[in-house]
């Protein structure tokens, strides 16, 4: 691997002041490019460094990924990963990052070496080994609809048949907008598949960014008049970045992996953004536990949204601007709403537009405002009568041991 490689010249020794004459001036002007590919040799150089196999089993590991199509050989003896092998690579990054890395294949020949030694009790060994690989099967089995979505994504000609859509934060390239369902962005440059809700459509939000991972947010709206409608973040939607999120927001589904619903800017809790829950809530729904957003979008038919239920609030349709204070209502705690009426359709006194006030608290205010249910975003996961609230006979009820709720079910190998 020559580009390891670091190349001195030995300079004569100098003292401060000293003076040097120039001999010649060049200027040089080129481009960085990236290392070559490894070539047999250098790979069987680094499994030897890493302990992976023997001098007899090496070369079959290498005639093995390139019967699988992982990888080819070509001029030079060099071995040039494929789609399908950079694809699945991807995969494995995405779900288990360990499983990429020569530190599993490397710990096992080092407990067989010590098992041989006699240092090591054999069957101690095994059962380590055999709950370790228990555990991240499990873990890759339930995270496997990410591997399905980037290899869909990759070979499926629906990805080709995607429109370019808003900017990825991670290489600022544009990512793919696959319309037929399930819809999905696809960043060809990072070779990332984000997830999208369902059954509305998507388009892209003001070209406005994420604060916390440069993601151009996204407009999502449910069908018909009274369709709700929220911003979000392919990648806050997709990785929540908050840790507590699931218990802070209570019973609604929050996750890629679960198919109703990931963590819309309705949900974030950030405490500067001009999108979070905390910008523009008002108040307290009145039908569940969540809170009443103001729709930055549902001009001129200003209304609030609840970030959990159906429950929709209506302001005054005659209003040319409504956006949220940073005071708060000394009775309610509500959030104060800054009005700015149209000034042929006021009802202020003297021809006033503008009226700061609570909606719950003020007179005027609240009479103008009108409830009225509507499609909601999530689907609520309590107990009903329905087939979600039966007892059910999957094997979840079953009597086998599991593993703890506090026990990482990526644990590493290190840690034996």
């Amino acid at each position: 691997m020559p580009w390891l490689a670091v190349t001195e010249e030995s300079l004569p020794p100098f003292s401060k002041g000293d003076s040097i004459q120039i001999s010649e001036v060049e200027l040089y002007k080129g481009l960085t490019s990236p290392p070559g590919y490894l070539t047999e040799s250098e790979l069987i150089s680094l499994m030897e460094k890493h302990g992976i196999g023997t001098d007899a089993s090496i070369p079959v590991h290498i005639n093995n990924i390139c019967e699988r199509n992982y990888a080819q050989v070509h001029a030079g003896r060099q071995l040039i990963p494929t789609v399908l092998g950079i694809t699945l690579i991807r995969g494995y990054q995405c779900i288990d990052a360990d499983l990429c890395l020569p530190e599993i294949r490397s710990f096992i020949e080092q407990q067989i070496t010590l098992v041989a030694k006699g240092e090591v009790d054999h069957g101690r060994v095994v059962q380590h080994a055999q709950q370790q690989f228990s555990a991240k099967y499990t873990y890759f089995v339930s995270q496997i609809e990410k591997m399905d979505s980037l290899f869909e994504a990759q070979f499926s000609p629906l990805a080709e048949s995607g429109r370019l859509l808003s900017k990825c934060g991670k290489c600022s390239r544009y990512m793919k907008y696959v319309s037929i369902r399930p819809s999905r962005l696809y960043c060809a440059t990072c070779e990332e598949v984000y997830a999208l809700p369902q059954n509305g459509t998507i388009k892209l939000y003001k070209e406005l960014t994420c604060p916390l991972d440069n993601f151009e947010l996204l407009l999502f709206s449910l069908l018909g008049p009274d369709g709700k409608s929220y911003s979000l973040c392919p990648y806050c939607y997709n990785n929540p970045p908050f840790e507590g999120l699931e218990t802070l927001l209570g019973d609604l589904s929050i996750g890629k992996t679960n198919k109703s619903g990931g963590m819309p800017c309705s949900l974030c809790p950030h405490p500067t953004c001009r999108h979070s829950m905390i910008k523009l809530s008002v108040c307290a729904c009145p039908e569940c536990n969540g809170t009443l957003l103001l729709d930055p979008v549902s001009a001129p038919k200003w209304r609030l949204d609840c970030n959990k239920c159906n429950c929709l609030v209506y302001l005054p349709q005659n209003s040319h601007r409504i956006v949220t204070t940073d005071e708060h209502c000394n009775e309610c705690g509500s959030t104060i709403l800054e009005v700015d009426f149209n000034k042929n359709d006021t009802p202020l006194k003297d021809g006033a537009t503008l009226h700061k006030a609570c909606v719950l608290c003020d007179d005027l205010l609240h009479s103008m405002v009108e409830v009225k249910h509507s499609k909601s975003f999530f689907r609520r996961t309590g107990k009903g009568r329905g087939r979600s609230g039966g007892r059910g006979r999957g094997r979840g009820r079953g009597r086998g041991r599991g593993r703890g709720k506090n026990e990482d079910p990526k644990m590493s190998f290190r840690d034996f």
